[in-house]
């Protein structure tokens, strides 16, 4: 298991680091022993995991809503809605901010975001590469015992100590005090090794041209020191993919004998598949979403992408939303809040889609217009307002019921009722 098990496993950073974020600083000198180069992405499995939560969570449109008097107003001109739609800073668009978030929290155990503000505005949001450190002053005024320092700064962010409106921390769903986040890569270590040294024995063994499991025999005391190692050069010449399958011919009396374990033995696929599992237990990432397709099934897809996401897309986009509260706070604008839209990663076939639609439509809960708006299609006029039923009506709180009909209060609704009566 090597490397990534005496990094993490041995040195039990969950338990004995005060500050998970520290021990994988990436201020660490460049020649120490530390994950800090992002060396757990050495393993496909952790890779593949992390980077399907990344895509993921890149492709989410966001919103900024309020709600007043029990109605939602979605702000599209709000500038944090600029910001989470398209360019989030002047050098990278918030796709490529979201793939960061997801690939540094799980790495490292937090990600933090730098909100640059001018004239009261949040004019960018860039991803801090640099070490922070928490604390927490209760003597301080309301809204600002919380602060983040940034030391000792990186190219975008300036060193300093900022605040809950400025900083947004983003942490793993597993956390010791609810605020520093630990290393999922720390928390897989064994099996993020494990991976690693499975694709480096399969790479060294078709490197090395191993393909017959054996070893070369010679009789005793026959062969000098130099004949041995003309045979070692024999050998050694049928290495390497383009020599599989090739007979070797030997001399010098040598003959070839075939281990009594083979690959099949070695069960090297059924090692690397249960690896890949347990790495996605880790991540919360099912193993469909990596290709690993041995118990999916078309009758169960669609039901497999909602539990995606709402068991793992779900909470992280929450605890995104929930860390830019105070940022929209700050804005000034009472009663907001900030939302991914998730439907789009929850579709079915188009039948079940359109059956879902009508449903919706015929209940009043979507307009025409939303539904639109799901399917990522032009707006048109005149089919923003919800449809009714004619043969339902409203209850009252005394028990009547208001009844409707198409024509207006003057024509009758059922051949004895006329307009929205009570009944």
């Amino acid at each position: 298991m090597g490397r990534f098990y005496d990094l993490f496993y041995k040195n039990d950073v969950f338990y004995k680091s005060a500050d998970a974020s520290e021990a994988v600083s990436p201020t660490t000198p460049p020649w120490s022993h530390s994950p800090s180069g992002y060396g757990s992405l050495m393993s496909i499995d952790f890779a593949a995991c992390v980077q399907t939560k990344a895509r993921s969570m890149a492709s989410l449109p966001f919103s900024v809503v309020r709600e007043t008097g029990g109605r939602r107003e979605n702000l599209g001109d709000h500038p944090l809605a600029a910001l989470m739609n398209g360019m989030a800073n002047e050098e990278m668009p918030v796709t490529a901010l979201m793939a960061w978030t997801v690939l540094r929290r799980d790495t490292f155990g937090n990600a933090y975001w730098w909100v640059e503000w001018r004239r009261g505005r949040p004019r960018a949001i860039w991803p801090v590469s640099a070490h922070v450190r928490h604390g927490f002053d209760p003597s301080r005024p309301e809204g600002y015992r919380t602060s983040y320092t940034v030391s000792p700064g990186d190219d975008h962010v300036p060193a300093g100590t900022y605040f809950s409106d400025e900083i947004v921390n983003i942490p793993t769903h597993i956390t010791k005090d609810g605020v520093r986040g630990v290393s999922l890569a720390s928390l897989s270590a064994e099996e993020i090794g494990l991976s690693v040294d499975l694709e480096r024995f399969y790479s060294s063994m078709l490197r090395n041209g191993n393909h017959q499991l054996g070893h070369v025999e010679v009789p005793a005391g026959r062969m000098t020191a130099d004949d041995l190692k003309a045979l070692r050069t024999a050998v050694d010449a049928k290495r390497g993919v383009g020599e599989a399958g090739k007979a070797p011919i030997f001399g010098y009396g040598a003959k070839w004998v075939t281990d009594q374990q083979t690959m099949k033995d070695a069960s090297v696929i059924e090692q690397q598949r249960w690896v890949l599992q347990q790495v996605c237990r880790a991540c919360n990432v099912p193993p469909w979403k990596v290709y690993d397709l041995d118990s999916a099934t078309y009758a169960s897809s669609q039901q497999q992408r909602i539990d995606y996401v709402t068991d793992t897309i779900v909470p992280d986009v929450r605890s995104v939303e929930i860390g830019l509260r105070p940022v929209i706070d700050a804005c000034g604008i009472s009663g907001c809040g900030g939302k991914f839209k998730i439907q789009g990663l929850m579709r079915g076939d188009d039948a079940s889609r359109s059956q879902y639609y009508r449903e919706m439509a015929y209940l009043g809960a979507y307009t025409r217009g939303d539904i639109r708006e799901l399917e990522d299609m032009e707006p048109i006029d005149g089919i923003d307002l919800p449809l009714f039923p004619l043969n339902y009506g409203t209850v009252n709180q005394d028990g009547t019921v208001n009844v409707f009909n198409a024509d207006g209060p003057s024509a009758p609704g059922d051949g004895s009722q006329e307009g929205a009566s009570d009944v």
